[in-house]
C-alpha cells in the first residue's frame, strides 16, 4: 500500500479522535452541575452474596442517608456464611429493612437476576435504585438525588468510582468507559450503567418483562437490560460526584479482567448500533497507535513533520479535553500519565477483545 495512502488513513482517524475528544467535552460539560433533592418514596435495592462482614460495617452507612421516605431491600442470594443471620439482626432494629432471603433453584441456579427479580418484586415503592454492600455513597444525600432524577426520568445510569487505593490504571479504564458511555448516549446510542449504581422504575422494569429476554446469560443485569429500555428521552446520566458510589476494594487484577471479558460478551448481546459504535471507537485508536509508529518509521523525509504535527496535536487535544472532563469528575490525577495509560488500556482492550472469543460464558460467584 503506498504510503501516500497510509498518511491519509492516519490523518482521518486522527480527525475522527479528534473529533470524538471534543463532543465528549461537550456532552459531559453540558450536564448540571447543581444537584437537586426529592424525598419521593424510593426503594435502595442492595445485592449480598457471602458478604456478611460487609453488612455489619456497610449497612450503618446506607442507612445514614438523609432521604426521608426510603426503605432497603436487603438481597441474601444463597448466602453459605453468616450474611442471613446479619441481615435479621438489623432488620428486627429497624422497620426500613427488607430481607429477600433467594434460595437457590435448578431453573435458574446462582442467577443474580433471579435474585434481583424477587427483590423488585418485594419492592414497596414505584422508584428503585440498585446497588451493592462492597460500595459506599459518596455523600448522605445519594438518594435524595438520584430520587430527584427519576422524577423526570425512569432510567437513571449513576456515577460508579474505584476507591483512590486502586490503582491509577483502573480508574482511568473506568474513566474511559464513562466519557465513552456519556458520550454516545448523547448521540442517542444509549448503553451503559452498573448494578452498583443504576435506578429505574417497577412500571419500566415490567414493561420489558423484566430480565426475562436474557436471563439464561449469567451477566448483564444491568447493560442488558438498558439495552432493552432506555433510549435518549427517558434516560439521565448523574456524573456529580455527590450522586455517586464507590467501590471499597481494589479487585485482584484476574478478577478485573473476567469482568472486563464479561462487559465485552454483553456487549456482543447489545443492540448493532451499540456494537458497532463500540467496536469503531476501539478500531480508530488502534489504527491511529499502530500507523502512528510505522509512519514515523518508514515515512518520507517531507512527510513526517505532518505525522508529528497531527500526532502531537492529538494528544495534545485528548490532554486539554481529558483534563476538563477529569477536573469536573475530580479525577484530574488520571491524566498524569495520560499516554501511557491510554496505550495500555488499549492493549488490554485488545486482550479482553480476544478472550471475549475464547471464554465461556461466566457465572456469577
Amino acid at each position: 500500500m503506498p504510503l501516500t495512502v497510509l498518511f491519509y488513513i492516519f490523518m482521518t482517524v486522527t480527525i475522527l479522535e479528534i473529533s470524538y475528544f471534543c463532543f465528549a467535552v461537550y456532552s459531559i460539560r453540558s450536564m448540571p452541575l447543581q444537584l437537586k433533592k426529592s424525598n419521593t418514596a424510593i426503594s435502595l435495592i442492595l445485592y449480598t452474596k457471602n458478604q456478611a462482614e460487609l453488612i455489619k460495617t456497610q449497612l450503618p452507612v446506607f442507612l445514614k442517608q438523609k432521604h426521608k421516605n426510603f426503605e432497603i431491600v436487603l438481597i441474601n442470594d444463597a448466602s453459605s456464611d453468616d450474611t442471613l443471620e446479619i441481615m435479621k439482626r438489623f432488620q428486627n432494629e429497624n422497620s426500613k429493612i427488607k430481607v429477600i432471603d433467594v434460595k437457590n433453584i435448578e431453573a435458574f441456579w446462582g442467577s443474580k437476576k433471579y435474585a434481583l427479580t424477587l427483590a423488585i418484586k418485594a419492592a414497596s415503592h414505584e422508584r428503585l435504585v440498585i446497588s451493592s454492600i462492597d460500595h459506599k455513597p459518596n455523600s448522605t444525600g445519594w438518594l435524595q438525588h438520584i430520587a430527584s432524577a427519576l422524577k423526570e426520568k425512569s432510567f437513571i445510569i449513576g456515577l460508579r468510582k474505584y476507591t483512590s487505593k486502586n490503582t491509577l490504571f483502573y480508574r482511568f479504564f473506568n474513566f474511559r468507559e464513562l466519557v465513552k458511555s456519556c458520550t454516545l448516549s448523547k448521540m442517542g446510542i444509549v448503553y451503559g450503567g452498573t448494578s452498583a449504581n443504576v435506578s429505574y422504575t417497577k412500571t419500566l422494569f415490567y414493561s420489558a418483562s423484566g430480565f426475562a429476554k436474557h436471563m439464561q446469560l449469567p451477566f448483564g443485569e444491568t447493560k442488558l437490560f438498558a439495552n432493552e429500555v432506555s433510549k435518549l428521552s427517558n434516560t439521565a446520566i448523574c456524573l456529580q460526584h455527590d450522586s455517586g458510589v464507590t467501590q471499597l476494594h481494589k479487585p485482584k487484577f484476574g478478577t478485573w479482567l473476567k469482568e472486563q471479558v464479561e462487559e465485552d460478551l454483553i456487549l456482543r448481546h447489545s443492540r448493532k448500533l451499540v456494537l458497532l459504535s463500540n467496536r469503531f471507537l476501539f478500531l480508530c485508536r488502534l489504527v491511529f497507535y499502530i500507523l502512528a509508529v510505522v509512519l514515523m518509521i518508514i515515512s518520507e523525509p517531507e512527510t513526517k513533520p505532518l505525522v508529528i504535527i497531527l500526532l502531537s496535536g492529538r494528544f495534545a487535544i485528548q490532554y486539554i479535553c481529558y483534563g476538563i472532563i477529569a477536573n469536573k469528575l475530580k479525577e484530574l490525577k488520571l491524566i498524569i500519565a495520560l499516554p501511557f495509560l491510554d496505550l495500555w488500556s488499549l492493549i488490554l482492550q485488545f486482550v479482553i477483545f480476544i478472550s471475549g472469543f475464547k471464554s465461556k460464558q461466566p457465572h456469577w460467584n
